[in-house]
């Protein structure tokens, strides 16, 4: 009789647990939406993982793929949208829809609720918080998302880069050389080496959020913004590799030291420090002068911001997000400049010149470019 009542236990208990296995491979939908696009990493990631993980552990799932390139598959991207009631979201890849739930970008955190989403569950919020993980804090700039490490390490190096302008660095340190000479004072070095430097920061942030802006409203009608960025990147790179061939050949120098308006800018400057005009009128001139100088440098920076602000148009990223990551490219595109700023005024000497390695940089910037245009023209 014992025997009998054990078997019956042991029958219940593997029944029960047979059973929730089943519940818990039973899947409510059946369908993936996945709209990607050749040439894009996150998307590559994303149909491995469906092909290899999803459709492996549940054959059952139809995963129907869409080209975003088509724009018949662009009208089906909206529609799917407008079914779901979301009106504020950019054309991008990857996004996948499941259910009522829709993916935008892939995070290694997805996997888990792919799987979740596919068995009936609305995780549109742990989607997010997902995308709102991997948060540090930069000095300056305060919170940054780090959740796809490949933005921030483009924010690094792509702003290094376009930092290493010997046109910029020289303007700096003729303005620091200037005040040297007239003044000696730590307080004028503040004073004016700051006001070249915060002048140059709001003209170039600008900038770059008005590449950041065309993107953004592109991204919200077409769907090749990725072969946009490659061929930019590709440009850019065949242009810095040019670049350090020149600088190999005859050293760094500033193509554009004979361009007139920058010339007349040198010469007033010069002139104004020499005859020890009234503090105001230097300060307005250095202002004038750091903005003729971001705006003569342009052609050297061939696109760079350009780049980086259709890579952060192409996350979809929030205004917060934005703000942040260009504030990244700007802290590191104007780092040598504030190096060579606060040794100056730490010392009240002068120690920098013109030097050979920022020749290999542009080698590696020029590498870098060439790397990025691959990534997105063709994948990796």
């Amino acid at each position: 009789m014992k025997k009998t009542q054990l078997f019956l236990i042991t029958l219940l208990f593997l029944t029960i647990l047979l059973g929730q296995a089943y519940a818990e491979t039973e899947l409510i939908e059946n369908e993936i939406h996945f709209f990607e696009q050749r040439g894009c990493p996150d998307c590559a990631r994303q149909k491995q993982f469906l092909e290899e993980e999803i459709k492996l552990n549940y054959p059952e799932v139809n995963i129907i793929s869409y080209s975003i390139m088509s724009p018949e598959n662009q009208n089906k991207f909206h529609e799917m949208m407008k079914e779901r009631e979301i009106e504020d979201y950019n054309l991008i890849v990857p996004t996948t829809f499941i259910g009522n739930n829709y993916f935008q970008n892939f995070y290694e955190g997805d996997k888990e609720l792919i799987i979740r989403a596919l068995k009936g569950e609305n995780v549109q919020n742990q989607i997010y918080q997902v995308r709102g993980e991997g948060i540090i804090t930069v000095p300056f700039f305060g919170e940054v998302n780090i959740s796809e490490w490949s933005i921030p390490v483009l924010a690094v190096i792509i702003g290094t880069v376009d930092g290493l302008n010997v046109c910029s660095i020289g303007a700096l340190i003729l303005i620091l050389t200037l005040v040297l000479a007239s003044f000696k004072r730590r307080r004028d070095l503040i004073l004016f080496g700051g006001l070249f430097i915060i002048t140059t920061v709001l003209v170039y942030g600008l900038l770059i959020f008005a590449w950041t802006a065309v993107f953004h409203a592109l991204a919200t009608y077409i769907g090749g913004i990725n072969i946009i960025i490659g061929i930019a990147a590709l440009g850019g790179g065949a242009f810095f590799f040019k670049k350090f061939i020149d600088f190999y050949r005859y050293g760094p120098a500033c193509e554009y030291s004979s361009n007139k308006y920058l010339s007349k800018s040198i010469n007033k400057l010069k002139n104004a420090f020499s005859s020890n005009e009234k503090t105001i009128l230097l300060a307005s001139g250095i202002v004038l002068f750091a903005f003729i100088v971001t705006l003569v440098e342009l052609p050297c920076s061939f696109g760079l911001p350009m780049i980086y602000a259709g890579v952060l148009a192409a996350e979809g990223l929030s205004t917060m997000g934005y703000v942040s990551y260009v504030g990244l490219y700007l802290f590191f595109y104007m780092l040598i400049e504030l190096i060579i700023f606060g040794v100056v005024v730490a010392t009240r000497e002068m120690y920098f010149t013109e030097s050979k390695w920022i020749t290999w940089i542009y080698l590696f910037g020029s590498l870098v470019l060439l790397a990025l245009s691959y990534n997105y023209l063709i994948g990796f």
